[in-house]
């Protein structure tokens, strides 16, 4: 029996919304982490290994287990352990991009044919878009960060806004400015709302999250206190990766979650699903006239 089709298009309030994340992710699980695990995990694995690396190096360093004999012996490995580190922030922010692009692009697809996905055509919206988002993707994150260091409440309120940034450039393909005008305009009178919905699903996505890490947190532990078992290097690349991978497919929460505050705050503004079932009605033949 297939199942009830999840109309994106739709007003929710804070509960309905939660409850239609949810019940999207359990209805596609199985092909949407399909194309999580072809199109995001390759990326978020090597960003788990440079940064199991990096650490690995770097907790050597803080325990003394490792003594330099030279200034230049010092330069030399800071700088090897600062191209881990930059490599792996490079493989997060790609995963990341990957990831709005999978969810987002597996969304519309969903909505376009009535709950019928194929990772091909999901494939073709990811790669098609990959390159604008990742430089916008930047972008987005400058203007954060100085809205941050300006004033802390400035920078949550434009942070809200633009987390709807990658479902508006990719569902209406819109350029960078456009896209952030369009996502304050969507927002606007609604960013309470907006702020508490992402806050408590944040909190939600946070707290599965640290259970899952629980394994690399106690080896950081044992490694800290010199415990048996704690020097393995090969163990905290392996728990690092684990961490790095668990915590960008739970982003698949919050991800969906934001698609659907979207579609909320478009039908809110433009009523653009109520339009559209007005035409559809208006374009169904007359089959009571038709039969006589």
């Amino acid at each position: 029996m297939r199942d009830q089709f999840i109309e994106l298009h739709q007003e929710r309030d804070l509960g309905q919304k939660l409850n239609a994340t949810f019940a999207f992710l359990r209805q596609n699980f199985k092909p949407l982490f399909r194309c999580v695990l072809l199109y995001v995990v390759p990326f978020a694995l090597l960003a788990g290994i440079f940064s199991g690396v990096y650490q690995s190096t770097q907790l050597r360093e803080l325990s003394g287990a490792v003594q330099y004999s030279s200034w230049g012996e010092f330069s030399y490995s800071n700088s090897v352990n600062s191209v881990h580190y930059w490599v792996s922030l490079f493989f997060t922010l790609v995963s990341g991009v990957l990831l709005c692009l999978t969810v987002y692009g597996y969304m519309l697809e969903y909505r376009q044919n009535q709950g019928e996905v194929s990772p091909g055509a999901v494939w073709a919206r990811t790669k098609s878009n990959f390159i604008p988002l990742l430089y916008s993707s930047v972008g987005v994150v400058v203007l954060c960060g100085l809205a941050m260091l300006l004033l802390v409440l400035p920078g949550i309120y434009v942070t809200v806004a633009l987390s709807l940034f990658g479902i508006v450039m990719l569902y209406e393909e819109t350029g960078f400015l456009d896209t952030v005008e369009r996502c304050f305009y969507l927002v606007k009178g609604h960013w309470w709302s907006s702020f508490g919905f992402l806050l408590l699903v944040m909190l939600l996505q946070g707290v599965i999250g640290f259970v899952g890490s629980l394994p690399a947190i106690v080896v950081y532990i044992f490694r800290i206190l010199q415990l048996p078992g704690g020097d393995s290097d090969m163990l905290l690349i392996v728990a690092s990766s684990f961490t790095t991978i668990l915590s960008l497919v739970l982003y698949v929460i919050s991800t969906t979650a934001v698609g659907f505050l979207y579609f909320d705050l478009v039908e809110r503004k433009e009523g653009v699903g109520l339009l559209e079932q007005v035409t559809q009605i208006g374009t169904q033949p007359d089959v009571t006239a038709s039969s006589y």
